[in-house]
């Protein structure tokens, strides 16, 4: 049985999330996850994410939800409001046009909730011959307590997750982002590479909310 390690939101979409003790996971994930995203407005992009492989500058900045409201502290220190004055200092860093999304539930880029082994990040760490920070993974919860890719018998089933009941639809396809450290956003394309070719290009298990209910720290998995 797997345990609940860390418990990550990410309130505004491809920036740095906060770390919590205990959540409420609603039928649309995480309360406030994915809350707002930034919406590309340039004409070969249209409609879609703006995100850290547009723009890798988002991943230092740090949202977090303060009595029901998302504030976003920038790298330094400023503080600043998911409105019209964020998104206009973002079109000037990227050069495009920008719109702000709020849509609780509907700013994933697959299904509600992301399950990530640690142990299984240890392990490919030493297949790719380098040291790994877990939070290059983004996810919702990271579990310990298990083998390195033991989370993989979890497809297709229901599991649980403190009080709440989830579906484990698929495995989390990855891409760039996992190459760039999430503090510095200094990349190493290699992880990718390796990734490819030794998990498939895999890593986390994505999960849609069947029965909603609180996640905390310690609770158990599976």
């Amino acid at each position: 049985m797997a345990t609940v390690k860390e418990i990550w939101r990410y309130p505004v979409k491809s920036m740095a999330g906060e770390r919590l003790e205990s959540c409420l996971v609603t039928e649309h994930g995480l309360e406030g996850d994915r809350r707002y995203a930034l919406i590309d407005g340039s004409p070969n992009r249209a409609g879609k994410f703006f995100n850290i492989k547009q723009h890798a500058a988002l991943m230092t900045y740090r949202a977090r939800l303060a009595g029901g409201n998302v504030q976003v502290v920038a790298p330094d220190g400023a503080s600043l409001l998911p409105d019209q004055g964020m998104v206009r200092k973002f079109e000037a860093e990227s050069e495009r046009p920008l719109v702000l999304r709020e849509l609780p539930g509907g700013n994933f880029d697959d299904s509600q909730v992301l399950i990530v082994n640690l142990a299984s990040v240890q392990a490919f760490a030493l297949e790719a011959g380098v040291p790994l920070d877990y939070r290059r993974f983004r996810a919702n919860l990271y579990v310990d307590e298990l083998e390195p890719e033991e989370e993989l018998r979890w497809l297709g089933r229901v599991i649980r997750a403190g009080e709440a009941e989830l579906e484990v639809t698929s495995r989390c396809e990855r891409c760039k982002v996992i190459t760039m450290d999430p503090d510095t956003t200094e990349a190493t394309p290699d992880i990718l590479r390796v990734l490819v070719d030794l998990h498939d290009e895999r890593m986390g298990m994505y999960c849609r909310v069947v029965t909603p209910g609180t996640v905390s720290v310690g609770d158990f998995v599976g």
